[in-house]
């Protein structure tokens, strides 16, 4: 096997596969390398780490900011190089340059100030009020090898800061935007720059994608041609051409571009526009785009990735009961791992290219069977059509919860499911006519061959216009003159069902797109403030979690309007929400139950009493007060962690006498109703 195969297992499979790859061993090689696959990510917490569209559309001003690449069409700002005044001509002018594509860019489809769309005539002059008298101006770069190489070469600036800005300062290879902005009367002050010089965005073509079969690069929406530049661009990828199956890409690029039926007509099955920091690790934006086109990724027996976009195909192989040495046969979904709804986040061109969540998607067998649960999010950020988000769900499920689970033990005959994705099997006293199975992994010690086989259902890949739900709706313009940034907290929950305790907080925020809602909690008494682990929501609406809090703490928690990627910006007066009482164990332990009390005034309590031992119970608590005294003027005296069935507390009575009480509290300090001791006089 090619020492490459190796190289690409480590790098694509992780540790397992780098193991079997130092062993040498051409069959423990090919068992790792072979038995784990990139497979769809489907809880956030696992999913692959990169930018969010939120943060990529923000300015950022940086002097050590991530490179990114863009693939596909994308709607991006950047980091801000260069920012500075200067006197042109008779007008006073702003210069503000931003490095935005590393690699290079194709084009600007259009431009965003502070977030809104705006129009440009020829000469790149804003046109669209109130930033339309003519003293914005947007122009670009492509930065690219073929065209514009030097984003950096702009004249222009050479002559408003003359050696400062010089020939030297080239940006080789890197798309660029340039804004300029003229002061403006005093009375215009307020219309045009109400906020200081606005935020510059644009939905870009990024950067042209190589593509192996044809040995060239164009810019593509495909995700499968931009799966092949991430792996092998001569300049960026970390593969050769030859580590890749070529005719796999070929296939999977084809299953892409095949038209699906739409409500408004067909749309290609499969697109994609993805952004990345050059620093993430590539197997993770390859996950991405894989994801995008419900693919998988495997090694091949020539040692090459090999790919294949989600369709379905029939096996070409089929195991019969005689091949079969051993059987580990059962339900497909063990009850702790069983999803019956996702709810995808993707990027919606509706909402000026923003990530949004789509309608869920329901696995109504399984729903029947187990009844339904909470959905749960997944993210397709490299998605930008609602019906194709939710297309991939329904093949997530399908492999999620599965009708049967197979291992098999094989002798030679498993050496021919070698780099094949299905397989059938046909056991018909089992009930399995030429049923059809996905290679979950396959395994060769030598002797035999072992594989884990998951139901595969066909019709998974097949949809229709009617399943494709209901995209978002068009953004509303905004008026920037009355334009108010708010947030409401409709729901806050202390959850106490899923680990730890944690708190989970949803509402609505008022903003301009670019803005998100955003909350932070603290500790009462603390002065530093936590940002919220985000979770999917609506547009206009946020949600949140918290990591595990304390036990019995109390927390304060705040939700403003911010900046995306920019949580520490508030831009509206926050909400904040104080007292919240941490508490995983509501549930109170019975009063206890005294047997026995004896003492006098100057001498010793004794009290022998029974506590609740069921598992709401921690410890009791000893409490004394005044002769006659109702509970509320008690004070602590003691506390016992004894679970015998009969437990003894005591205490000196002061010489004017006593009254006691018991009362037991649960782990989270929830305390019972008090059982009076006695008067002791």
């Amino acid at each position: 096997m090619p020492q490459v195969g190796a190289w690409v297992a480590t790098a694509l499979l992780g540790s397992a596969a780098a193991a079997g790859a130092a062993g040498a061993v051409v069959a423990g090689l090919v068992n790792l390398a072979v038995s784990a696959v990139i497979s769809m990510a489907v809880a956030k917490i696992n999913a692959p780490k990169g930018p969010r569209p939120s943060e990529l559309t923000t300015e950022l001003k940086s002097s050590n900011a991530k490179r990114i690449r863009h693939l596909g069409r994308v709607r991006a700002s950047g980091t801000v190089v260069f920012y500075e005044w200067a006197d042109v001509g008779f007008t006073r002018r702003l210069f503000k340059l931003i490095a935005v594509a590393d690699g290079g860019m194709t084009n600007v489809v259009r431009w965003y100030l502070d977030g809104q769309p705006v129009s440009v005539d020829a000469d790149g002059y804003v046109t669209t009020a109130p930033w339309n008298k003519g003293n914005i101006r947007l122009r670009y770069r492509k930065g690219l090898v073929s065209d514009e190489w030097d984003g950096g070469n702009w004249a222009e600036m050479r002559s408003a800061f003359p050696g400062y800005w010089t020939t030297d300062h080239r940006l080789r290879g890197i798309g660029t935007l340039l804004a300029t902005f003229d002061d403006v009367d005093g009375e215009d002050i307020a219309e045009v720059y109400s906020g200081g010089e606005p935020e510059v965005s644009a939905l870009i073509d990024g950067a042209p994608c190589y593509w192996i079969p044809s040995d060239d690069f164009a810019h593509s929406r495909n995700p499968a041609r931009q799966l092949c530049d991430v792996l092998v661009n001569p300049t960026f990828g970390p593969l050769a051409a030859a580590d890749i199956n070529t005719g796999s890409l070929a296939g999977a690029r084809a299953v892409a571009v095949e038209e699906i039926a739409t409500a408004g007509g067909t749309r290609e099955r499969y697109q994609s526009g993805i952004s990345f920091a050059m620093s993430d690790p590539f197997k993770d934006v390859a996950q991405k785009l894989l994801d995008a086109m419900g693919g998988r990724a495997w090694i091949d027996t020539d040692g090459r990735l090999k790919v294949e976009a989600g369709a379905w195909t029939p096996p070409t192989v089929t195991i019969l009961e005689r091949h079969i040495v051993e059987m580990e046969y059962g339900a497909g979904t063990e009850r702790i791992k069983r999803v019956t709804s996702l709810q995808p986040t993707y990027v919606a061109p509706e909402v000026r290219w923003q990530e949004t969540v789509a309608d869920i998607w329901e696995d109504t067998d399984a729903i029947a069977k187990w009844g339904e649960g909470e959905p749960k999010g997944v993210d397709l950020l490299a998605v930008q059509h609602h019906g194709q988000a939710r297309h991939l769900c329904k093949q997530m499920l399908a492999r999620m919860n599965p009708a049967r689970r197979m291992t098999l033990t094989l002798r030679a005959f498993g050496l021919r499911l070698l780099g094949e994705p299905w397989v059938a099997v046909h056991i018909p006293r089992l009930g399995l006519s030429n049923t059809p199975f996905w290679v979950d992994s396959w395994g060769f010690d030598g002797t035999n061959v072992t594989v884990e086989l998951i139901e595969a259902d066909p019709a998974s890949f097949s949809w229709s216009a009617a399943q494709d739900g209901e995209p978002p709706t068009e953004a509303e313009e905004f008026d920037r003159a009355t334009l108010t940034f708010s947030t409401t907290v409709d729901s806050l929950t202390v959850v106490t069902d899923d680990g730890a305790p944690y708190l989970r907080v949803s509402g609505t925020y008022a903003a301009s797109w670019g803005y998100i809602g955003m909350i932070q909690f603290r500790r009462t008494g603390s002065s530093e403030w936590t940002d919220g682990i985000r979770e999917t929501a609506a547009s206009g609406q946020y949600r949140y979690r918290t990591p595990p809090l304390a036990d019995g703490g109390t927390y304060q928690l705040r939700s403003y309007v911010a900046p995306g990627g920019q949580t520490w910006k508030q831009k509206s007066t926050p909400v904040v929400v104080s007292d919240i009482d941490i508490v995983a164990n509501a549930t109170a332990p019975d009063a206890p139950v005294v047997i026995s009390e004896s003492g006098t005034s100057g001498g010793t309590l004794s009290v022998t009493f029974g506590p609740d031992l069921g598992v709401n119970y921690r410890r009791t608590g000893l409490y004394r007060g005044p002769v006659g005294t109702p509970f509320g003027s008690a004070a602590f005296v003691k506390w016992t962690y004894a679970t015998s069935a009969e437990v003894t507390m005591t205490d000196a009575i002061p010489g004017g006498g006593a009254r006691y009480w018991l009362q037991s509290e649960n782990q989270s300090g929830v305390p019972s109703a008090a059982a009076l001791v006695g008067n002791f006089s």
